[in-house]
């Protein structure tokens, strides 16, 4: 049984595989907090079965695009139990765990997606008529969750490997002033 985690949006999602059958699956909002809900619906899913950590042989992480934190998060949490459990990681675009038939539109920025249609590469751009997607252009937005994976298509790699796809620049900005400690009057 494997388990994939999507946190790259603003939902937090957990499915549960055996082979490419989907055995269980949940999703909640957890906007800044995606560690902990996917950690809090795992242990859900596996005992309603009366499952457990150890019956599981691979993690998968949403890779991104998406929110450069939360994206973050799922990776090193698919990496650590991975690492923890002795298996194989994988990883899974959020565009795939949206939609793999026609344009996905991921924000970016404000007013900039990132659009990718099947077989092309991503490509920025403020126009998303025609796809399907989330952010503010959408009134019935489609978030990446993780029952969207197809395990056997998935590349396993060692936990170490797995990388997240930064498509954008974080938009972070640089400080103004170099940092300088304060030190203490003695």
């Amino acid at each position: 049984m494997i388990a994939v985690f999507s946190t790259s949006s603003p939902i937090a999602s957990v499915a549960l595989f055996e082979g490419d059958r989907l055995l269980a699956a949940e999703y909640r909002e957890a906007q800044g907090k995606a560690g902990a809900a996917c950690l809090w619906i795992l242990e859900a899913l596996l005992s309603d079965p009366g499952g457990t950590l150890g019956d599981l042989t691979g993690f998968v992480a949403d890779v991104g695009p998406g929110g450069f934190s939360g994206t973050r998060v799922g990776v090193t949490l698919a990496k650590s139990l991975g690492f923890a459990k002795g298996v194989k990681v994988a990883g899974v675009d959020a565009f795939d765990l949206i939609s793999s038939a026609g344009p996905v539109a991921i924000p970016v920025r404000r007013d900039t997606y990132l659009v990718r249609e099947p077989g092309r590469a991503a490509s920025l751009t403020s126009e998303v008529e025609g796809s399907v997607g989330y952010g503010p252009a959408f009134e019935s937005p489609i978030f990446p969750l993780a029952e969207r994976a197809i395990p056997s298509r998935l590349t396993w790699i060692e936990p170490e490997a797995l990388l997240p796809e930064y498509l954008v620049e974080p938009s972070i900005s640089t400080p103004k002033k170099p940092f300088a400690p304060r030190v203490a009057e003695v």
